[in-house]
């Protein structure tokens, strides 16, 4: 049974980047570099430990120390992804801007920096929505 705690949640968060690509291609900027993204809607990495967090929950017992661990490593994520992410897409936004005021033989030194790396509230709510409902599923058909 333990193969389920990390197909679950691995599946939840493939479903996760699959539909950031479906998001991605209804707005014609469709690439295949989105199953491997960071940023955008929804989070994959709150869909994974979400779902993982469930899975133990239901699984090992909402009083086991094995969930209180999960529970801790989802905040600490979640955390990252919407908080120090979010603020290093952001920074790259600025020096991304700075690079642009170079003289263009200055310019070419920097390499253009990827500025969707973190997640908003509401990518993060819907990556956790994502992970409960991908569980949920798996609990109720097996």
């Amino acid at each position: 049974m333990t193969y389920e705690f990390l197909l679950v949640p691995i599946v939840a968060a493939l479903l996760a980047q699959i539909i950031k690509m479906i998001i991605s291609a209804t707005k014609d900027k469709f690439s295949w570099k989105e199953i491997n993204s960071y940023g955008g809607m929804p989070s994959s990495h709150a869909a994974l430990v979400v779902s993982l967090t469930a899975m133990l929950g239901y699984f090992e017992g909402w009083d086991s120390a094995v969930f209180a661990v999960a529970f801790v490593f989802a905040v600490i994520v979640i955390r990252d992804a919407g908080g120090f992410r979010r603020t290093l897409g952001r920074h790259a936004q600025e020096l991304n801007q700075l690079i642009h005021t170079l003289r263009p033989t200055e310019s070419y030194k920097f390499k253009h920096l990827r500025e969707r790396i973190g997640h908003t509230p509401m990518e993060l709510f819907f990556g956790s929505l994502l992970g409960l409902v991908i569980t949920v599923a798996y609990i109720l058909i097996f």
